[in-house]
């Protein structure tokens, strides 16, 4: 039982950190290092985050963490959009979190 909670608790914190990275550290630094923006939002916003939030998504599921944790990376696209990204990105925190509540949903545990 007790090496269950241990695999229980690396699950959050693998999960809130790499949230964390995707969501907040990569845009900064894709920022800082003079990307151009189409790059930022066909790779970044589209392409790579629709995948992490898909992938979190099962995740979460198939680790049996709480329901809430849907919300993590989409908050933390959420501050890393505030701070850096144009305003319009900001409607992408909801596709990402349908995407996550979709893959959540779909997948099997």
């Amino acid at each position: 039982m007790k090496k269950l909670n241990v695999m229980a608790l690396s699950a959050h914190w693998r999960y809130i950190l790499f949230a964390f990275l995707i969501g907040v550290v990569l845009p900064i630094i894709l920022k800082l290092c003079h990307t151009p923006s189409v790059m930022i939002v066909l790779w970044l916003l589209i392409v790579f985050n629709v995948l992490a939030s898909y992938a979190f998504g099962n995740l979460i599921k198939s680790n049996g963490l709480h329901f809430l944790f849907l919300f993590v990376f989409p908050i933390l696209f959420l501050i890393g959009a505030i701070i850096i990204l144009p305003r319009y990105s900001y409607y992408f925190t909801i596709v990402y979190f349908c995407i996550e509540l979709l893959s959540y949903n779909l997948s099997n545990s």
